[in-house]
């Protein structure tokens, strides 16, 4: 599953000590990757050059360039009782995840899984479904049908990799066999409604996902569908307009899971040897917080509109803040240690703390990017309690420090959101190379809602309202509930009414 944290508190003693002593963490570069794993060189390469083949396999599929890639953490524990205990929950079932935060995109995937007893459900296709979450999130961002979501997911976590390297493409998800026959939403209903109540996105949705990408007519239908959909068009009109008679493909569908008939196509996508281009011993700091930097979650508190829930991820968030600086004060002059830090204490809005740590990180290393920028961002919010020449001073010197931050390192799209910040949270109006650096930004990290919501409401004052609606759309249509989807839902409604309730971009019910 995709599981967008909220913050959870994490267990002290995760992943430290349940490896043998003489273990080592590292970290392993590859093109699309960034491997954490105390497994040695040997397994990392391994793990690299699979998830390198699936990457290729998806650019292959979609047609997707490999320019420029934001690369992906894995972080690679013992096992799921290791990601539970990251996420404060017992008995879940979650086997792995994908999430983003101010840090990058990151995947959490285990070397066992502790419970089940289906030999099919193994880390690797978890990690193949969790990494499919990613790219479609990263490279195609926009509105899906849940099914689509996890169906997609569920393709690429089940097609099978021989020794060979071949990947076979659309082979049968065996791990949602009996999910298959005998649970199933008729397609008359499924595509057609907005909701349908305790429907099982992953089964149901790998078989009408797998069907229609392997039959070359209905893949035609399917890009057709999708492109309804984004825009505007219902689910009814969408469905009904790209397939025509959703009985018949109801039946269609059906009559392949019954009969075990699935086209499957090998590929064997080649890739750049060696997989891996260097690594290096993660320092203490790093070993010592990489519970916490999986627990951390910077998703804006405000938009969770009820007040109990949101007081209690605020806690959580105060809770992970408190063992960051029980930790952080072993390691007083760690670049990481204090980059966690800042950004921690800026989710639960601790001006004090943010002030005090990257002044302290700025000491040590004036050209620490990550300090820059929360710096930056914190003179700006500075900024906008002031008036006249000291606001404009105060904006000048926030936007000083993302240029700089900028030109440290031009690929990092945090400088640039922190660049139109200095205009935006003072009431200046943002220069157009503002603009088109959070634009770019958002591009850059699609999944992180901060720097996206805040791309909806620069387009909304600008009464840009297409192109709000369809910077806010991924997360209006997300298929998981949460408390940002509702929100994002209701400003969807208001920007239909701002628009004059003719836009064309997806209804906020669907």
């Amino acid at each position: 599953m995709r599981f967008k944290m909220l913050g959870g508190v994490v267990a002290a003693a995760l992943w430290l000590g349940t490896t043998p002593a003489t273990a080592e963490w590292r970290v392993y570069e590859a093109r699309h990757f960034q491997i954490y794993s105390e497994s040695g060189e040997a397994k990392a390469s391994e793990l690299a050059a699979r998830l390198e083949r699936y990457d290729k396999l998806m650019r292959m599929a979609t047609g997707i360039p490999d320019d420029n890639p934001a690369k992906v953490r894995v972080f690679e524990v013992a096992s799921t009782d290791d990601i539970e205990r990251a996420l404060g929950v017992t008995d879940s079932g979650i086997a792995g995840f994908y999430s983003s935060n101010s840090f990058g995109p990151f995947l959490l995937t285990p070397r066992r899984i502790e419970y089940g007893g289906d030999r099919y459900f193994t880390p690797l296709l978890v990690l193949q479904h969790e990494y499919a979450h990613h790219f479609m999130l990263q490279y195609f961002p926009a509105t899906y049908p849940s099914w689509y979501v996890e169906g997609f997911a569920e393709l690429i976590g089940s097609s099978a990799m021989e020794k060979d390297g071949r990947i076979l493409y659309g082979a049968p998800a065996k791990q949602r066999g009996n999910e298959l026959t005998t649970y199933w939403i008729p397609l008359q209903e499924l595509l057609v409604k907005d909701e349908v109540k305790d429907f099982d996105n992953y089964g149901q949705g790998w078989a009408i996902t797998q069907y229609l990408t392997m039959d070359p007519a209905r893949a035609k239908q399917l890009r057709t569908y999708l492109a309804l959909l984004n825009a505007g068009k219902s689910n009814k009109d969408a469905a009904t307009q790209a397939f025509g008679d959703l009985a018949r493909l109801n039946a269609d569908i059906r009559g392949h899971v019954q009969s075990g008939s699935w086209t499957v196509r090998p590929v064997k996508p080649e890739i750049a040897l060696p997989v891996l281009t260097g690594s290096r011993a993660l320092r203490p700091a790093e070993v010592a917080l990489l519970p916490e930097m999986v627990a951390f979650d910077d998703d804006p508190l405000s938009a969770i509109k009820d007040n109990g829930e949101r007081e209690k991820q605020a806690k959580r968030r105060r809770a992970l803040l408190a063992r960051i600086k029980d930790k952080a004060a072993t390691f007083p002059n760690d670049p990481h240690a204090l980059a966690l830090l800042a950004e921690a204490a800026a989710v639960i809005d601790d001006k004090a703390e943010v002030d005090r740590v990257t002044r302290q990180a700025l000491a040590i290393d004036p050209g620490n990017v990550k300090a820059l920028v929360r710096r930056s961002l914190f003179l700006s919010d500075q900024a906008k309690g002031l008036a006249g020449p000291a606001r404009t001073a105060k904006a000048a010197e926030a936007r000083a420090l993302a240029v700089q931050a900028n030109r440290a390192d031009p690929d990092d799209a945090l400088p640039l959101f922190a660049f139109y910040q200095s205009f935006n949270l003072v009431g200046q109006p943002p220069s157009p190379a503002a603009i088109t650096g959070l634009e770019s930004a958002v591009a850059t990290l699609p999944d992180i809602d901060e720097m996206r919501l805040v791309l909806v409401e620069e387009y909304a004052r600008a009464k840009r309202w297409r192109a709000a609606m369809t910077a806010l759309a991924p997360l209006a249509n997300s298929p998981h509930d949460s408390p940002q989807r509702k929100s994002a839902r209701e400003r969807m409604a208001q920007l239909v009414a701002a628009a004059g309730g003719g836009a064309s971009a997806r209804s906020p019910a669907t």
